[in-house]
């Protein structure tokens, strides 16, 4: 019937896949052996103080944002005491 050339196709094609599919898995193996081969020096300790600064200088920035919002807030808020108890003070007498 003409079938039988795809299916040969078909199976040829499998057969590179799975070779492809190994030959990436060996790459990938060596990959791997490759970069536990050689251990990073220096570069920890460095990345390791840099994380700690920019950890310090986040906290401090946040204290700071914090207390300048605190002290926005209740000024806002003793600002609308002193209106309000004027106010009251008005209608009162």
């Amino acid at each position: 019937m003409g079938g039988e050339g795809h299916v040969f196709d078909m199976i040829r094609r499998t057969k590179q896949n799975r070779k492809m599919l190994q030959e990436r898995r060996d790459r990938m193996k060596d990959l791997v052996e490759k970069m536990n081969e050689k251990p990073l020096t220096g570069y920890p300790n460095k990345l390791a103080e840099q994380i700690e600064r920019d950890i310090k200088s986040r906290e401090h920035d946040e204290k700071v944002y914090y207390t300048r919002f605190m002290f926005a807030f209740l000024g806002i808020l003793l600002l609308v005491m002193l209106v309000a108890w004027g106010m009251w003070r008005m209608l009162g007498a």
